[in-house]
């Protein structure tokens, strides 16, 4: 709330620029017109893990990947596709400490979240770094994009519950069918969540194998149901 105000304040007397293309903007806005038409939406995509579904006539549908193997999460809510332009905010905000990223794509997907009519879960989960890759980074940017939206959705974050115990390579240099071995087993969680409905927040969800091996973590917790929030899908 107070950032918020801050933000505003700021915008009043210093009139911002695009994040995109540093072109001068509005009251409020991060970005400039061409450039906010320009973010990737999502089209049709699998009801479950939200993976596009190319040419796809039932939108309601799930893919073939979750027909196959259910994963243990119910279900995925992503506010883009990762293409251009968004993967550079999100390359920004990971690797280059671009923080006030968070605030900005945070903050939109805690919009598209209010405005779904379902229910809310009991608590927000950030996707936990490993302690010698936070060590390296500084920041874990899971848990940076799931402030503003616990802020906006008033839900409680818990970022001391779930630790990631494994230091795994990369998802992104591994081979697709190598994702889920490196991730199985990864993640430990405290006797915390039982009976709860827990989100989980990430920047992107490229194969889903992290996101599965949370949920199967979070499942064995005690989890009776686990929703999945990415800024993006691949």
């Amino acid at each position: 709330m107070v950032y918020n105000r801050l933000k505003v304040l700021q915008d009043w007397f210093l009139p911002g620029s695009c994040l995109l293309c540093a072109a001068p903007v509005g009251f409020g806005a991060d970005f400039c017109r061409d450039c906010e038409a320009s973010l990737p939406r999502p089209g049709s995509t699998c009801r479950i893990c939200a993976a596009p579904l190319e040419g796809a006539e039932d939108t309601d549908a799930p893919c073939g990947e979750c027909q196959k193997r259910p994963p243990k999460f119910a279900r995925v809510r992503t506010l883009f596709t990762y293409a251009p332009p968004v993967d550079r905010l999100i390359q920004n905000l990971k690797y280059h400490r671009r923080l006030e990223l968070a605030r900005v794509l945070g903050d939109r997907l805690a919009g598209c979240l209010a405005s779904l009519n379902e229910p809310r879960p009991d608590v927000i989960v950030p996707v936990p770094l490993h302690r010698s890759r936070l060590r390296e980074r500084g920041y874990n940017q899971s848990l940076e994009l799931a402030r503003p939206i616990a802020r906006r959705l008033r839900l409680p974050l818990d970022y001391r519950s779930v630790r990631r115990t494994r230091a795994t390579a990369p998802q992104t240099e591994l081979p697709r069918e190598q994702r889920r071995k490196n991730v199985r087993g990864a993640f430990q969680a405290d006797n915390v969540f039982e009976g709860r409905r827990v989100a989980v927040v990430d920047d992107v969800m490229t194969s889903g194998h992290t996101a599965a091996a949370l949920a199967e973590c979070l499942r064995r917790a005690g989890a009776k149901e686990i929703l999945v929030w990415v800024v993006a899908r691949a």
